[in-house]
């Protein structure tokens, strides 16, 4: 590569009068045609980072010649990936739809599922295995199913007597009749 022109500005300093006598002690001229060692190791850095970038920008146009030359067999490998994906994610979706209504929340049927094991030929989902895996899932675990009126929820803890309840007397009419009820023995 070859050196750039100076285009630097009155304004900026040019580094060309920075290295005469005015540092030096005693005013000393550097000898004409000697390069003072600051320039020396900028010239030495850049020519390496200039041989680095050649061999990068080598390799890698080394690297685009061989993946074109198996680009069609990755291509495949991608396709094929894409399509296992596709896949399990269908037939999460299915396992998800038939346990949706039978079971209390369909999630468990996912968690609990060999998935994997549902797919059909082709990556197709065979619709009668998850419903088989969903059957099994609800006999073998019958406390995940659903509860058997879809208009009623099953309550999630037993009746811990909490709440309003009511009363089997009705309610005295006066204060009067309150304290009458309450000194009443029976």
């Amino acid at each position: 590569m070859a050196d750039t022109p100076n285009t630097s500005t009155a304004d900026e300093p040019t580094g060309e009068g920075e290295h005469q006598g005015a540092n030096k002690p005693g005013g000393e001229q550097p000898a004409e045609g000697a390069e003072p060692a600051e320039l020396t190791a900028e010239r030495t850095a850049r020519e390496a980072a200039e041989k680095r970038a050649s061999e990068a920008e080598t390799e890698a146009a080394r690297l685009r010649r061989s993946n074109a030359a198996q680009k069609p067999d990755d291509v495949a490998a991608l396709r094929e990936e894409i399509r296992s994906e596709f896949a399990t994610q269908l037939v999460r979706a299915e396992v998800r739809a038939a346990a949706a209504g039978r079971l209390r929340d369909p999630a468990d049927a996912l968690a609990l599922v060999d998935v994997a094991a549902l797919t059909g030929k082709g990556g197709e989902v065979d619709v009668k295995a998850v419903s088989a895996a969903v059957e099994k899932l609800i006999k073998d675990k019958p406390y995940l199913a659903a509860a058997l009126d879809p208009n009623r929820q099953a309550p999630m803890w037993g009746d811990v007597g909490a709440g309003q309840r009511e009363s089997a007397e009705p309610e005295p009419a006066t204060p009067q009749d309150r304290l009458r009820r309450a000194y009443t023995t029976t």
